[in-house]
């Protein structure tokens, strides 16, 4: 069966891996680093950026088998049909189109998951008894032959399911918490995807295993630290990873990012697919609730006001609006970020105004 939208994107999912880390320095407030990696330059979408772990969807993601694996190791449907609750913004990419594919809701867990194995040998796995005293965290395994399933799980050699099977683990999907929903912008018309983010909270740093053929290097670092790597032009981060790191950037606390996003888990996710407009000192991209974005946007369609402003600098653009979440771009590596209003989905404020922190 083809998707509604499979001619425009690819679906994918991405995994936001956060660890609990010794400050590095005295003046370091954070107390955790966030895993990215570096893409190869052969890689087909946009090589060399920076980006969270996490590739396209695949059948076996979707694949009616999981649930007879959940079910023979004692996960009861009930269990699994609360992470399908979901009460607010939907976008196309949860729905289940039929009734022979797994739900949306943790085939998508279970791509972001084989994705990460994939990529860097990371492998998250439910454990009961550390849950009890770990609540809200995920925790890995380390001990057996990472590279080797890596390879054949990579190589399409052995599925995902394939990988526990042989482990007696059970991936785990219930500790990931759904973050936000990213869709490539319409104008990138040969290369888009939409991505759901998950995040997942560890209690130590786990050993990567990086896949040669795509992962360049990978670094394990604050989100403020990435972030000032990317404004020196030490690395290039795309522009999903700016947005999510800079409103990680303003919580310096694992244990309270774990109760957040744990909270947060069932309030959905609204697309976020940027809209551009041209400015006489730069680019801005819009986002929804912003004064700019089109109404009943479509997702495919070209911005016909590309170009209503291009003579106006960004600050004026911005005086002229009363409902402000957009991102300004001077170049690609220096952008800054706007919201005067409540976060979508009871998010976190990618300036910082988190009243619950």
């Amino acid at each position: 069966m083809i998707r509604k939208f499979a001619k425009y994107w690819r679906d994918s999912a991405s995994l936001l891996v956060l660890a609990r880390d010794r400050p590095t320095a005295h003046k370091d407030k954070y107390n955790y680093k966030v895993l990215v990696f570096k893409r190869t330059a052969k890689t087909a979408f946009m090589p060399n950026s920076v980006v969270f772990p996490g590739g396209g969807f695949d059948k076996q993601d979707a694949s009616l088998g999981w649930g007879a694996f959940f079910r023979e190791r004692n996960i009861s449907s009930s269990a699994l049909k609360e992470l399908t609750e979901v009460n607010g913004s939907r976008p196309y990419i949860f729905h289940t189109e039929s009734s022979d594919l797994l739900d949306r809701n943790i085939s998508l867990r279970l791509c972001a998951l084989r994705e990460a194995f994939e990529e860097l040998g990371v492998l998250l796995v439910m454990d009961e008894q550390k849950q009890k005293q770990e609540p809200h965290y995920s925790h890995f395994l380390h001990s057996f032959d990472v590279e080797s399933w890596q390879q054949k799980i990579h190589d399409g050699d052995a599925t995902f399911q394939e990988l526990h099977t042989a482990l007696g683990t059970l991936p785990d999907v219930f500790n990931l918490y759904e973050w936000s929903c990213w869709l490539t912008p319409a104008m990138f018309r040969k290369r888009r995807f939409e991505t759901v983010f998950y995040l997942a909270v560890l209690n130590e740093i786990p050993n990567i295993h990086p896949e040669q053929h795509e992962v360049q290097e990978y670094y394990w670092d604050t989100p403020a630290s990435l972030l000032q790597a990317h404004r020196e032009e030490k690395i290039w981060l795309a522009p999903p990873q700016t947005y999510e790191l800079t409103r990680l950037s303003y919580v310096h606390n694992i244990d309270e990012l774990a109760r957040f996003a744990a909270k947060r888990n069932r309030k959905g996710s609204t697309l976020l697919c940027p809209v551009q407009y041209n400015a006489a000192d730069g680019v801005i991209f819009v986002l929804p609730g912003d004064d700019l974005y089109p109404a009943s946007y479509d997702y495919i369609s070209d911005n016909p006001d590309l170009d209503k402003y291009g003579e106006l600098p960004q600050e004026v653009i911005r005086k002229q609006s009363s409902k402000l979440h957009r991102v300004e771009h001077k170049d690609l590596h220096h952008q800054a970020f706007f919201l005067n209003q409540l976060p979508l989905d009871d998010h976190l404020h990618i300036q910082g105004e988190n009243s619950s922190f």
